[in-house]
C-alpha cells in the first residue's frame, strides 16, 4: 500500500467540497487551524457554489470534479481536506483522471460520504485518512484529539490508540489493512470498481448515523453475504449516532454509541472468530479519532483494554 509524503511547514492543503454544499463562513475555524499547523490553505475555486437537484450540492458534478481534479494534479497541493459529507461523492469520482495522483499521490481527509474516496483509493493501493471534516457538525463539541490525530497523521507521528474494553467485544490480537469508513457507503458501493475486495487480509471498520436499525441490519446482511463479515481478519465499530427515530429512540437518539444498534451488529459478529471491537471513538460524533485507511494495524483486544497501533 503506497503512503503519500508526510507534511512539512509551508505546504500547502486544499480544501474541496465533493458533496454537500458549503455557506460563507462555514470554513473559517478550518482554514485558521490550517494555519496554526504552519500549513497554507488553498480553497478550491468552486468551493461555495450552489446547486438544486433533489439535494443541496455544492455546485454541479462538473464543479465539483474540477475542483477536485485541480487538488490532485497540482503538485503544490500536498493533501485534500474535505469540506464535509452528505452525497455527492459517487457522482464524481468515475470522473476523476488520477494519472498525475498516482504519480505523486497525496493525503486525503475526511469522513462520511467521503468514504467513497476511501474505500476507492484504497483498493487501487493509496492510503488515506478518515477523520474530521473541514467544517464541523452542528452544535458538537470537539474533542482536541479529533485534529491532533489529523496532524499527528499527517506530519508522520507514531499513531497508536488505546480505548477501553466493551462487553460486546471479541477477544484477540490481529495484524491487517485498516479499511472501510461509513457503513451506508460502503454497503452503497458494492458491486462497484470502488468496493471492498480480497477482504480476507483486512480490518474493517464501520460507523454511521441517521439510520433505522433495520436499515443497519439490511447492510450488515449485505456484507455478510458478500463474505465480508465473514472473511475480515477483525472489525472495528466506531460512533452510531441519531439511530432510528428521536421518537422511537428518545434516551439514545444523540449518544455516540446507540445500544439497540450496537445489538444489532453483536448479533452479526457474536459467533465470528475474530477480534471485534465497540465503542471506538471514531465517525459522526466530536471524538473521532484520524484513521489512516489502506495501512498495516495491529489490534490487541483484552479483557482490560484495547489497543489499536499502526505499523506503517
Amino acid at each position: 500500500m503506497i503512503q503519500p509524503d508526510f507534511l512539512k511547514e509551508g505546504d500547502k492543503i486544499a480544501i474541496v467540497a465533493p458533496a454537500k454544499r458549503m455557506l460563507q463562513g462555514e470554513l473559517d475555524e478550518a482554514i485558521e487551524l490550517i494555519k496554526s499547523w504552519k500549513l497554507i490553505p488553498v480553497l478550491g475555486k468552486n468551493i461555495y457554489a450552489e446547486y438544486d437537484f433533489g439535494y443541496k450540492y455544492a455546485g454541479i458534478d462538473e464543479l465539483r470534479t474540477e475542483d477536485f481534479q485541480w487538488a490532485l494534479d497540482d503538485a503544490e497541493i500536498k493533501a485534500i481536506w474535505c469540506a464535509r459529507g452528505g452525497y455527492g461523492s459517487v457522482k464524481i469520482i468515475d470522473e476523476l483522471d488520477l494519472t498525475k495522483f498516482k504519480k505523486l499521490p497525496k493525503w486525503v481527509i475526511g469522513y462520511s460520504d467521503i468514504t467513497v474516496f476511501h474505500n476507492h483509493f484504497n483498493r487501487l493501493g493509496f492510503q488515506t485518512i478518515h477523520g474530521v471534516t473541514a467544517k464541523k457538525l452542528a452544535n458538537t463539541d470537539y474533542h482536541p484529539t479529533s485534529y491532533q490525530s489529523i496532524y499527528d497523521t499527517l506530519f508522520g507521528k507514531k499513531i497508536e490508540y488505546k480505548i477501553v474494553p466493551h462487553f460486546y467485544n471479541n477477544l484477540g490480537e490481529t495484524e491487517g489493512e485498516l479499511i472501510g469508513g461509513n457503513l451506508s457507503i460502503v454497503y452503497s458501493l458494492l458491486g462497484s470498481i470502488s468496493a471492498i475486495n480480497n477482504p480476507s487480509d483486512k480490518i474493517l471498520f464501520l460507523e454511521d448515523w441517521f439510520e433505522n436499525w433495520y436499515a443497519v441490519d439490511r447492510m450488515l446482511m449485505n456484507l455478510k453475504r458478500n463474505g465480508i463479515l465473514t472473511q475480515v481478519k477483525a472489525i472495528i465499530l466506531g460512533n452510531f449516532t441519531h439511530m432510528d427515530t428521536e421518537e422511537e429512540n428518545a434516551e439514545h437518539y444523540n449518544n455516540s454509541y446507540d445500544p439497540k444498534t450496537y445489538e444489532v451488529i453483536h448479533s452479526y459478529t457474536e459467533k465470528l472468530d475474530i477480534p471485534v471491537v465497540f465503542g471506538f471513538p471514531a465517525g459522526h460524533t466530536g471524538h473521532n479519532f484520524a484513521l489512516k485507511m489502506g495501512a498495516k494495524v495491529n489490534l490487541n483486544v483484552t479483557s482490560n483494554n484495547v489497543n489499536l497501533y499502526f505499523i506503517d
